[in-house]
């Protein structure tokens, strides 16, 4: 028969103390809830573990000593393993893994994280950027603590704390036509060459918008990295969309770029954290709170392009 880890705990007990009633005492239970606990103990092990005498107590017997060493390891590293369990769900520290579909993360995620690392510097990261699918797959199988990611389409599974909206905007070179005005339109956006970011989620939302316009999209380059979409514009190759903008308008190539909302379109896309449902880590905990600390301040708002 399976045996319980409170039988092993009660019978552990009665065996160190020599007394089924000094055992009772100490566990607050009552003392035939030990001597089952013993007799359970004996029939799965199928073994004599106590002689008992009414006057004396209880007494080890030889391969009562060698299961009582066995039960100790066993119950000692249980403890243990709680004992861990309740300081990785309230400690700042061990290792922080995230998953990130997030092309424009560099501009802020190094912010948000050097802070909450100075403050505990027992912390360490392990970061990942990946695709959406991949990020939300690596959250339910435990390769991850939290995630950043769109969340327009999460699996259900998870938790979805919504951070920004982030409205789809017009990028193009300094010296495009568009660069010294306020904004500009579907239509004329779609009459330009253009350069598609393509990762999923955000091929498919920029095509789907282009399209709307109802004119034929001149797609003259597709790139899978938001610094070389900026950097074929820079260039003047064409113009793009985006949903973040980096805090600098210069490319890695030097040449400037400017952000123009699109006015009469709604289109966005929703970043948010993940995490898998029930109690979490108090570092996972810090870690939502600072990002939504960091969207609410002028820095983080600067990330969005807003008409």
């Amino acid at each position: 028969m399976p045996l319980s880890l409170r039988a092993m705990r009660y019978a552990r007990t009665a065996i160190l103390r020599g007394s089924i009633a000094a055992a009772a005492q100490e566990l607050n239970v009552a003392a035939s809830a030990v001597s089952v606990a013993i007799d359970q103990a004996e029939e799965a092990f199928g073994i004599t573990l106590v002689t008992r005498a009414r006057a004396k107590g209880i007494s080890p017997t030889s391969a009562g000593r060698v299961i009582l060493r066995r039960m100790e390891d066993l119950l000692d590293r249980y403890d243990a393993m709680l004992a861990d369990g309740a300081d990785m769900r309230t400690s700042l520290s061990g290792v922080l893994k995230i998953g990130y579909y997030a092309p424009i993360a560099p501009a802020f995620l190094p912010k948000i994280m050097h802070a909450l690392m100075v403050e505990n510097p027992g912390l360490s990261l392990s970061l990942e950027e990946c695709d959406n699918a991949r990020a939300q797959e690596g959250l339910l199988e435990g390769s991850f603590d939290v995630i950043l990611f769109v969340s327009d389409a999460p699996v259900p599974q998870i938790v979805v704390e919504r951070l920004i909206h982030a409205p789809t905007y017009c990028l193009c070179s300094a010296g495009h036509a568009f660069a010294e005005r306020g904004s500009v339109t579907l239509s004329e956006l779609a009459d330009e060459p253009l350069v598609i970011l393509d990762r999923p989620v955000a091929k498919s939302h920029y095509l789907d918008l282009l399209e709307s316009s109802g004119k034929p999209v001149s797609v003259v380059a597709t790139v899978n990295s938001t610094e070389m979409v900026r950097a074929l514009v820079g260039t003047g190759l064409g113009c793009s969309m985006l949903n973040m903008r980096p805090a600098p308008d210069l490319t890695y190539a030097g040449d400037g770029t400017r952000c123009l909302p699109i006015r009469d379109s709604a289109g966005g896309l929703a970043l948010s954290l993940g995490h898998a449902p029930g109690p979490r880590r108090r570092v996972v905990q810090a870690f939502a709170e600072a990002c939504h600390a960091f969207f609410d301040t002028p820095e983080g708002r600067a990330l969005i392009v807003e008409g």
